[in-house]
């Protein structure tokens, strides 16, 4: 007796349907009873998340923490704070270049130095020229005149000459 000529298409379907049943047999085992699909996260974990440390503070822990207090300021850092908040870079908290404040604070004591990045990696996980960011936004050029004249390339230190707080 010979095989039907569609039985090859039968067989694939019934392969299609046996994975696709397994897909979500296995699916529904791995996705855990905490899982709240509406808000993509555990709500299970949000007691473990809350117990932690503060990691990320915002420039207002640096307040708080009395090394940056407002009133015994240096005039030099109020300064900086002042072009800092007037800049491009407004939007920015001191913890993205100086580091996290768990880094530098522990129990409303200072620790540690903050962090003062050297290296221009940090300037150019934004300022690096890529398709699809806008023009507007300042984007590295070896092209620019200025970087031209003075031979500047993509791996030179950009603090040489910008100023973070100040890069204009």
């Amino acid at each position: 007796m010979n095989p039907s000529p569609r039985a090859h298409i039968y067989r694939m379907i019934l392969a299609l349907i046996v994975f696709l049943a397994a897909f979500i047999g296995i699916r529904a085992l791995a996705i855990p009873g905490s899982w709240d699909s509406e808000r993509w996260y555990r709500t299970d974990s949000l007691g473990e998340l809350q117990s932690l440390p503060l990691r990320y503070g915002g420039n207002e822990s640096c307040d708080t923490a009395g090394c940056h207090d407002p009133k015994d300021e240096t005039a030099r850092h109020q300064e900086k704070l002042s072009a800092l908040a007037l800049g491009p870079h407004e939007g920015l908290a001191c913890e993205v270049c100086h580091g996290p404040v768990a880094d530098h604070v522990k129990d409303g004591k200072k620790v540690n130095e903050a962090k003062v990045t050297v290296a221009n990696d940090l300037c150019m996980s934004c300022h690096q020229k890529l398709i699809g960011r806008p023009d507007q936004f300042a984007q590295f050029s070896e092209t620019l005149i200025y970087h031209k004249l003075l031979n500047v390339r993509e791996r030179s230190l950009c603090r040489a000459c910008h100023d973070p707080h100040e890069p204009k």
